[in-house]
């Protein structure tokens, strides 16, 4: 049986979606995560996180430091971005295009702390001391020298424990990845291809599962996780009757996290990966699909994901930041053998200086024309939500290794990239499959092995972001009396 391009690409899409925010009650994810997939992806190489892998400031020679910074800049600026949801599908299906608002998260939430006005009710000295000792415990500075001017400066980064706290929700997530991976993987599963999917499941669920309740169980002996959110909680209750001195520690958080790298006006606020070595290390969970595992119930269910229209999953070509989908080879080019492999990894983010709390803080607000003149509040809550500032994503979908294999597919991609100049990038759906490693100090371009019945994908590559909605911002208690803000 013949399936169009669109149909594998929403299926897959459905598939990948279920996995990584989807779940039963062992491995469920947030309600309010959804996914931004890029198209086209985003071609990395390992060394590109080496600033991560290594830290700043261990460069042997002035070279390596500055490659490691500028390393640092790219990463951190790629993922200060907004998700703009005006090409959401549906919250409910939690799937969306990947756009960017335009606007940067860093700044959008430095405007909203700056400009906005917070229930200032006087705290104890006890209550004022405590929270200075449960900030010490989330948030620590070290001193680091400017590379240009040899001054010394202070910036923020997490805690020990909320360094631990991100390493094993990693690895939390990762065994949640495979868990979900693997039921999915037998539920769709046909034919004698499937039959060791089947049994696979069957036989090894319990220990999938296991390996998700100890994943969770390390989160919260070794990663503090009960700790690290009780303090949240706790800074969150006592914040609400006063928050101008956590106002303050917020805005100087985000100011002293701020780093210059070599190029003109590379001023940035510090992210990076968690694990920083996610490249090199293990975590990395097996996909696959089949065109004959295209069930009635997982085609109904891609379907379902697509509710509100999206955009075709054709062969597509982009050059100089413009993309089009190949008149010959698009949604509705059909291929009657498809079979896609590749290895998937989800990456949390890691900002010291971004506190999601304070969205959930209902002791503050913005006046609009009384310092706060944007069209929009950062979100209404809605759904889809409306605002500057709906939702900012926390990790990272990574694909590498990927491998086509389909006599039709190849063929039309080898026709379709033919006609192309040899600088224009060319893919299908989420993946780049010819293009340049943007990021690379190289600046290497890559080609896919596209020879006989299959496509061969070098190297890694972002094909999407998992971000979290913002509740309604702001949304300060009813009861609050207007002369309470300041």
């Amino acid at each position: 049986m013949a399936y169009t391009l669109n149909e594998l690409g929403r299926t897959l899409r459905a598939q990948l979606a279920e996995i990584v925010t989807g779940g039963d009650a062992t491995a469920a994810a947030a309600a309010d995560s959804f996914i931004t997939w890029c198209t086209p992806g985003m071609p990395m190489e390992e060394s590109d996180f080496d600033f991560a892998a290594k830290g700043l400031g261990t460069g042997a020679t002035a070279e390596e430091e500055k490659r490691l910074l500028q390393q640092a800049y790219v990463f951190s600026t790629l993922v200060d971005f907004i998700p703009d949801v005006s090409g959401l599908l549906s919250i409910d299906k939690q799937v969306a295009v990947f756009r960017t608002s335009q606007a940067r998260l860093s700044h959008m939430y430095g405007e909203i702390l700056r400009l906005s006005k917070v229930v200032d009710q006087e705290l104890s000295p006890e209550n004022l001391a405590k929270l200075e000792r449960w900030r010490g415990k989330l948030k620590t500075t070290r001193k680091i020298k400017d590379f240009i001017t040899d001054e010394e400066k202070e910036v923020t980064e997490d805690s020990p424990a909320v360094a631990a706290y991100n390493k094993y929700f990693a690895d939390f997530l990762a065994a949640r990845l495979e868990y979900n991976n693997k039921r999915i993987q037998a539920a769709v599963a046909t034919g004698a291809e499937g039959k060791s999917a089947v049994m696979d499941w069957s036989s090894n669920q319990p220990l999938y599962r296991m390996k998700v309740s100890q994943a969770e169980g390390n989160w919260a002996a070794m990663g503090y996780r009960n700790e690290v959110e009780q303090l949240w909680a706790a800074i969150g209750q006592m914040t609400a009757r006063s928050m101008k001195l956590w106002k303050q520690r917020l805005l100087e958080s985000l100011d002293d996290s701020k780093i210059a790298a070599v190029g003109p006006g590379q001023t940035f606020q510090y992210a990076m990966p968690i694990p920083g070595n996610f490249a090199n290390a293990k975590g990395w969970t097996e996909y696959k699909v089949y065109s004959n595992k295209l069930t009635s119930e997982m085609e109904q269910k891609s379907r379902s994901w697509s509710a509100g229209g999206s955009a075709g999953w054709g062969l597509w070509h982009a050059s100089a930041g413009v993309q089009s989908q190949s008149s010959q080879y698009t949604s509705d080019f059909s291929v009657s053998n498809f079979e896609l492999g590749f290895e998937l990894a989800q990456i949390p983010i890691s900002r010291a200086w971004f506190y999601p709390e304070f969205f959930m803080n209902r002791g503050w607000t913005l006046d609009r024309g009384r310092g706060w003149n944007y069209d929009q509040f950062p979100s209404d809550g809605a759904n889809p939500p409306k605002g500057n500032f709906v939702g900012y994503p926390t990790s990272i979908i990574f694909a590498r290794k990927i491998n086509i294999k389909s006599s039709e597919f190849a063929s039309a991609y080898r026709a379709h990239t033919s006609s192309l100049s040899t600088s224009a990038s060319a893919g299908w759906g989420p993946f780049t499959m010819r293009g340049n490693y943007s990021t690379s100090e190289s600046g290497r371009s890559y080609e896919s092995n596209a020879s006989g019945e299959s496509i061969a994908v070098p190297g890694m590559q972002i094909i999407g972001f998992v971000n979290r909605l913002v509740p309604k911002s702001p949304n300060p208690f009813p009861d609050i009396p207007a002369e309470a803000f300041e």
